[in-house]
């Protein structure tokens, strides 16, 4: 890398927990006490502990998709590094919004330090990107057919199955292609290879279990009896476009409450709302950003006791030992 991708790379980290730090400061700003003290008493112990185990479940299943992304890439990194990766990378992506720039950015940083190139790195993403899609589409398409948009979104019979089925035809259109097509595909000067029918079909598994952990997670905060789980999951298509907001700030809590308040009062979805927001998105951010800062001193550490420890001849050792894996100079 050039001297400026080298300070650039270096300098990710501190910017990703600085904008980590604005976005935690600017949402516990907008709680007061009488909100928090209402929502807590909407909300049973138990159901936020079950909500917390659901959440673990939840971002434990999205450590799939780089699973996958990496197998089909034919990279082979260790489960640990991934499970971080993943898990920082969606956290902050959940919360800061635009998933594939912010979360791409914290896949960057942690497996390039694995030997995976900026190109390599965009290709995991892209295969992110088209799991969480197939599961939206998965989700949503079976939700208007069993239905027929007489869930929490009201739609004429006729337009809920006619969506339905136009997406279900979308799948099965791509596993046809996954089973046909072998060949790289050139998009825009870069090849693409589709993945294998198995593959693809774990693909649609993970990104279906995703969207339905999701929602089960805000399922189990409503009062029972308030709504159905098929039907909560239908907002997931809605979820995906609020995605695309820091946290899905504003756009996430209108569309739950024109939802939810014919069936729940309106103060309640608002406490169970800001329950949710805690233990969906704030607990994990949090987590992530420390994990992400341990991260980054255990490797400054790392790399300092790496050059104090080789002074003189051993390094000189090591530098012949490692000379193959260094850019050679051109001669002068």
């Amino acid at each position: 890398m050039s001297k400026v991708q080298r300070v650039l790379t270096a300098a990710l980290p501190l910017l990703l927990l600085c904008v980590a730090a604005y976005v935690l400061h600017r949402e516990l700003s907008h709680f007061r006490r009488e909100d928090v003290s209402a929502g807590l008493a909407a909300v049973t112990s138990t159901r936020i502990l079950l909500a917390l185990a659901v959440t673990v479940v939840n971002y434990a299943a999205l450590t799939l998709y780089d699973v996958l992304a990496l197998g089909h890439a034919g990279h082979r990194i260790p489960y640990p590094r991934v499970a971080l990766t993943s898990f920082v990378g969606y956290a902050f992506g959940h919360n800061l919004g635009a998933l594939f720039l912010s979360g791409g950015s914290v896949r960057y940083r942690l497996y390039s330090a694995q030997g995976l190139t900026a190109l390599e790195v965009a290709r995991v993403s892209v295969f992110n990107a088209l799991t969480f899609w197939l599961g939206l589409a998965a989700v949503t398409g079976t939700s208007l057919l069993v239905e027929g948009g007489g869930g929490v979104l009201s739609l004429s019979p006729t337009v809920a199955h006619a969506v339905g089925a136009a997406l279900g035809l979308l799948l099965v259109g791509y596993f046809v292609a996954c089973a046909t097509v072998r060949k790289p595909l050139r998009i825009r000067g870069l090849e693409w290879t589709l993945p294998t029918p198995a593959r693809a079909l774990a693909q649609l598994g993970g990104s279906c279990g995703d969207w339905g952990l999701a929602a089960v997670v805000l399922w189990v905060l409503l009062p029972p009896g308030s709504v159905s789980l098929p039907s909560l999951t239908a907002l997931a298509r809605l979820a995906g476009i609020a995605r695309q907001v820091p946290a899905g700030l504003g756009v996430f809590e209108t569309v739950m409450l024109s939802a939810l308040t014919p069936r729940v009062p309106a103060p309640q979805v608002v406490g169970v709302l800001l329950v949710y927001r805690c233990v969906y998105s704030l607990v994990p951010f949090t987590v992530a950003a420390l994990l992400l800062a341990g991260n980054e001193v255990l490797e400054k550490r790392r790399h300092l006791s790496f050059d104090v420890g080789m002074p003189g001849c051993s390094r000189a050792i090591s530098s012949c030992c490692f000379a193959d894996s260094l850019p050679l100079k051109r001669a002068t």
